[in-house]
């Protein structure tokens, strides 16, 4: 698929020339803080190919853009497995690059988390996931 016919049909997916940040080496979603435990990566199972990562972000949601007024959504949330992906943009909505996310999150975005991994049968790891990773922040 070229880059034109991705975006006719929604945001493309953006590994980066030579990114390595985001990928771990287990089949598991993992974090990893180097040097400053205040800085916590996120890295993706290694199993995960280019095509799953364009699936999960089409079926992304967006999170509110705050005060911001740019006409496209700054970053996205999507469920797989249990586990919670956040894809920021790249290119000014054009194309995004995931990662597993931890940190704050607003109760409604949570909500809305839930109802996907209900709709894809993993709702048990989602909690789990929550639990230990998602800091409920704002609406």
């Amino acid at each position: 698929m070229s880059r034109g016919q991705a975006e006719e049909t929604g945001p493309i997916y953006d590994k980066g020339d030579r990114r390595h940040k985001h990928v771990g080496r287990n089949p598991y979603p993992e974090f990893r803080s180097e040097n400053d435990p205040r800085r916590v990566v996120g890295l993706c199972p290694n199993n995960l190919a280019h095509s799953d990562h364009q699936r999960l972000l089409q079926r992304a949601i967006p999170d509110g853009n705050g005060d911001r007024s740019i006409n496209f959504p700054k970053r996205l949330h999507v469920v797989h497995e249990g586990t919670i992906y956040r894809a920021e943009t790249t290119d000014w909505g054009k194309s995004y690059h995931g990662y597993p996310y931890r940190g704050k999150m607003g109760r409604g975005l949570l909500e809305k988390l839930r109802e996907m991994a209900a709709e894809n049968d993993c709702v048990t790891e989602f909690d789990v996931w929550a639990e230990n990773y998602i800091e409920l922040h704002g609406k």
